[in-house]
């Protein structure tokens, strides 16, 4: 493969190509603006009118009111701009296509999982409410409950390092990868050198990266290059300035299977700050998990949707099933044994059900004793901020912990424009000290826990497809909490008098919570 350095130069053409185009599209807008100036009058009437025909779809669309709310306002005081914007950037929904073809090929994965031995009946009669939640998930994201599932958890990703590449070497069948950023370094390295060695000796290896968030890290031929080993590769919703801006819809997710026995998932990305191989904002803390029997199969559900959409080879993809796994939870269901349960599921744009926020929000009304949270960006919505206020204001011990360095200023200022709000009613909330958190997990009273992509964004909620793993009465659930108190030993928390802010301070607030949807 050749070498980053080599691949500088392309790459810099590219990004100056897509700058030069996007440019060159906003001078024509406002070209087209200066034209029609002399008829400013009329031209504000018919935009006036635009914007309002506008509004009164947005007020009638059933989705986010904050989104809604802060497109109204901008459409209010700038009826031109608000209204040209909004024709422009301002739909959400996926390109048509992509919506036909993964909805198609999801429909056929769903029956897939109808083969999974399901274990939520298990689960809601050792506890109806947070057999609740497990429901929720199995008729909405339609992804079942497994017994007999073991999970180990990583708490950083030195940790999970070496046991992956144990795993990818023992695989037999099939590796595949889907994430958001790769780039190419010592843990790029790690993992494709053992890649093209598994690829070489028969194995199928089959990659999933989206290209926005590759867009610095990969060559445009990486596709290309990897076929050359014999991997499979496909780039997810490329990048094409003028054609489209409709960049929002990305692919969020992070986990790699291998052989359907065992899965990899969490907030890792392929690069080498997610290691601490190098630095970038102090330490990186992310976390992961290894899971191992019948849930993986809902991951490869994920993975499968998604290529099959984009690349599909008529290929009988009941082969890549893990008989075993379903037969030993199946065995476990029988005899009422489960020490535990797991339920991986995907959360798409293409639907209206905000299926993370709502598990989210489930976690903190059926809490009772504590909800801990890891989240790099705390840019949540009112109904999110309710169920945080109300579980501190019934008595629940909930904490946030947030980064002490951020990686984005901007959003790290409207992540603290929420502290108030939230520490009023009794949540104490932490900034981990040694640098960057980029870990997303709720765990709640030793009996729920979640780990996954899922950032509490509007973005991640709304926009992305992402994933994440439910366990219920779990073991592993004690480390994810654990691992929480060890990283608030190290973190700074928060005080009302360390959010003081001037009038100005408070001005600019107020208008970054308004663009915290676009964010």
């Amino acid at each position: 493969m050749r070498h980053r350095t080599n691949e500088t130069k392309p790459l810099i053409v590219r990004l100056v190509i897509i700058a030069v185009l996007i440019i060159l599209q906003i001078v024509w807008l406002v070209v087209l603006i200066n034209d029609f100036i002399q008829y400013s009058v009329w031209l504000n009437i018919f935009m006036t009118i635009i914007s309002f025909g506008i509004i009164i779809y947005l007020l009638d669309k059933n989705e986010s009111p904050a989104y809604r709310l802060s497109w109204i306002v901008l459409l209010a005081i700038s009826p031109i701009i608000g209204s040209l914007f909004y024709l422009y950037a301002g739909n959400k929904r996926p390109l048509s296509d992509m919506i036909e073809r993964i909805s198609r090929q999801d429909r056929y994965h769903k029956r897939n999982l109808s083969k999974v031995p399901n274990a939520l009946g298990s689960l809601i009669r050792d506890n109806p409410r947070i057999g609740a939640i497990a429901k929720y998930v199995n008729d909405y994201a339609e992804m079942p409950v497994s017994a007999g599932v073991d999970v180990k958890y990583f708490p950083n990703g030195e940790a999970f390092m070496e046991p992956l590449i144990q795993d990818l070497k023992s695989a037999k069948s099939h590796i595949f990868l889907e994430f958001f950023i790769i780039e190419q370094g010592q843990m790029f390295d790690q993992i494709f050198d053992v890649l093209k060695q598994k690829a070489q000796e028969g194995v199928e290896v089959r990659l999933i990266y989206d290209d926005f968030g590759c867009l610095l890290r990969l060559p445009n031929d990486f596709v290309e290059q990897m076929e050359a080993f014999n991997i499979k590769a496909l780039k997810f919703n490329p990048v094409r300035p003028v054609v489209s801006l409709v960049y929002n819809t990305r692919d969020h997710r992070k986990y790699i299977i291998i052989d359907n026995k065992i899965a990899y998932t969490g907030g890792l990305n392929i690069a080498d700050e997610y290691i601490n191989v190098v630095e970038r904002f102090g330490y990186w803390k992310d976390t992961m998990i290894r899971i191992q029997g019948a849930a993986v199969w809902n991951i490869s559900q994920m993975f499968l949707t998604m290529w099959n959409a984009y690349k599909s080879e008529n290929s009988d993809d009941k082969k890549f099933i893990d008989q075993a796994s379903l037969d030993e939870s199946l065995t476990i269901i029988e005899e009422n044994s489960a020490s535990g349960y797991v339920q991986p599921f995907s959360d798409t744009p293409l639907d209206s059900e905000v299926i993370g926020e709502n598990v989210y929000r489930e976690i903190l009304n059926t809490a009772e004793r504590y909800v801990y949270i890891f989240t790099p960006y705390l840019i949540i919505s009112y109904e999110l901020q309710t169920a945080m206020t109300l579980a501190a204001k019934r008595g629940v011990d909930v904490r946030l912990m947030t980064p002490g360095i951020p990686d984005k200023k901007m959003v790290y200022r409207i992540t603290r424009s929420f502290y108030r709000p939230l520490m009023e009613s009794g949540i104490k909330i932490y900034e981990y000290t040694p640098g960057f958190l980029h870990a997303k997990s709720f765990v709640a009273d030793d009996r729920v826990a979640i780990v996954g992509t899922l950032n509490l964004d509007y973005r991640s909620l709304y926009l992305h497809f992402e994933t994440a793993t439910l366990l219920y009465y779990h073991p592993e659930i004690k480390a994810i909490k654990d691992d929480f108190i060890q990283a608030q030993s190290v973190s700074k928390l928060i005080r009302l008098k360390h959010l003081r802010r001037s009038i100005v301070g408070r001005v600019i607030d107020a208008l970054l919570r308004l663009l915290a949807p676009f964010v």
